[in-house]
């Protein structure tokens, strides 16, 4: 008995150690402050792990004081959105272990920022850097307004800039990790050298030769694949130099294997940012198409092709997500408030046939849409079978306002921070439809736009597609 009670408690404190182990390799990210004279009652927070995974999106909520407090695991160093009302920080850096405190006065907000805490100096570098290369004089519009100068007046101002951004990350380098100073590094030379190829294709000047003027080997494998603005000048160099892709428009797999083959074949970049790039694109594939055989084939390649676990995730996750709502297939039921707070049902319409739209209020083309759909339903208002489910994705108080102010003849659903709905049904990309019969099968993932023609292709598709004539 004696022998057994002293195993328990070494097993107890085993797995006691083995949890402070995987808490302490588990590091948290947290900023806390206080934003005075803010009149509204949140604010947001976006992180970006990767350039494949979905962005992770936060609503903050402020106390009476207007103070905050959000914290989160981090396992590497990540891109960071900071939304303050009418302000925003984009595309900083946060790393696990920073323990930032961030304090402004609404009224003065660029005046009155004061940063403190672990972590902060990066902060305050960033700061500088906005100031010195935005605020002061916008460069990069400079840059686009520049373009028909001589290449060496061009290449010359590039340069200078790029010098004068890594001089003055230079001047904090000893107070910053070296993950982020080799991530802002990348992204500083990203970011010219896409500058000086939209220059060189502006001018249609660019040619196989001219890759020598790019260092590809400047940035190592592990910061190009994290970099924001390496990436993308690798993509701008794809999309205006892949001929083969050009040559086969329609055909994705032609293009996938074309980018594998252009870039291997000339040794310009290392593995892990070529199969981001490729990932970025199959996920772009199954968001325009949906989960069609071709995708499929794609996705099946690419968990053969990649060795980043997170990137091939991330694409089941999109493709499933896409196969739910495929045509053919019996809809998932959910469960929403209307403008009212009652809770309404998708099977309380079984035996109708219906019209389902995600859409927001501040998305232009939803609200067109949302006026023209009036015209579709008036048209089949005699057969008193067709409804339409309008889901909006807004906050509550947004989501009335806009149903109040616009008189739809919809049955109104709110599904904000409703996880579930977003999960099952295609949110990312706004508006959205499907098209439902009465059995609750999905007859179509993809509609005609309402607004294209004053509803008139949709009237014709719903004949065809319900109606049969």
């Amino acid at each position: 008995m004696k022998k057994t009670f002293v195993n328990i408690i070494l097993i107890q404190f085993l797995l006691f150690f083995i949890a402070k182990i995987e808490l302490k390799a588990q590091k948290v990210f947290r900023i806390s402050g206080k934003i005075s004279g803010f009149e509204e009652n949140s604010i947001g927070v976006t992180i970006y792990k990767n350039w494949v995974e979905e962005p992770l999106a936060y609503d903050l909520k402020l106390d009476k004081k207007k103070q905050f407090v959000f914290e989160t695991v981090l396992e590497d160093i990540a891109y960071f959105d900071f939304n303050i009302g009418e302000y925003g920080f984009y595309q900083w850096k946060i790393e696990p272990g920073d323990n930032i405190n961030f304090s402004a006065n609404y009224a003065d907000f660029h005046n009155s920022i004061k940063i403190s805490g672990e972590g902060s100096t990066k902060f305050q570098y960033l700061l500088e850097q906005e100031n010195k290369f935005t605020k002061e004089k916008d460069w990069d519009f400079e840059l686009q307004n520049l373009r028909k100068i001589s290449r060496k007046g061009y290449f010359d101002l590039t340069n200078y800039l790029r010098n004068e951004q890594l001089n003055l990350l230079n001047k904090y380098k000893k107070e910053l990790s070296e993950s982020f100073y080799s991530l802002q590094r990348a992204d500083i030379i990203g970011k010219y050298y896409n500058s000086e190829l939209g220059f060189l294709m502006f001018h249609k000047i660019f040619s196989k030769d001219e890759l020598k003027t790019f260092d590809f080997k400047i940035v190592n494998a592990k910061t190009q694949a994290k970099s924001l603005e390496f990436g993308i000048f690798i993509e701008q160099l794809i999309d205006n130099t892949n001929a083969t892709a050009k040559k086969y428009p329609e055909d994705k797999l032609v293009e996938i294997e074309s980018i594998k083959d252009y870039f291997e074949s000339l040794d310009l970049v290392e593995r892990p940012l070529l199969e981001r790039i490729i990932a970025t694109k199959i996920i772009q594939f199954i968001e325009k198409d949906g989960a069609t055989e071709e995708n499929k084939l794609m996705v099946g390649s690419f968990k053969n092709y990649a060795k980043n676990p997170a990137y091939v995730n991330a694409i089941l996750k999109k493709i499933i997500k896409y196969q739910e709502v495929e045509t053919g297939r019996q809809v998932k039921n959910f469960i929403l408030p209307d403008e009212k707070g009652n809770l309404v049902s998708l099977k309380d319409y079984r035996g109708k046939n219906i019209i389902l739209i995600n859409y927001a209020s501040w998305c232009g083309p939803c609200v067109q849409d949302l006026e023209y759909l009036k015209v579709v339903l008036n048209y089949f208002k005699a057969y008193n079978d067709l409804v339409l489910i309008a889901v909006s994705t807004d906050t509550k108080e947004d989501f009335e306002s806009f149903v109040k102010a616009s008189k739809n003849q919809a049955i109104n659903l709110n599904a904000y921070e409703i996880e579930d709905y977003k999960e099952n049904f295609n949110t990312d990309f706004l508006p959205n439809y499907l098209l439902i019969d009465k059995t609750g099968t999905i007859i179509i993932d993809k509609i005609e736009e309402p607004s294209l023609d004053e509803g008139r292709s949709l009237i014709r598709q719903i004949e065809s597609l319900i109606y049969k004539k």
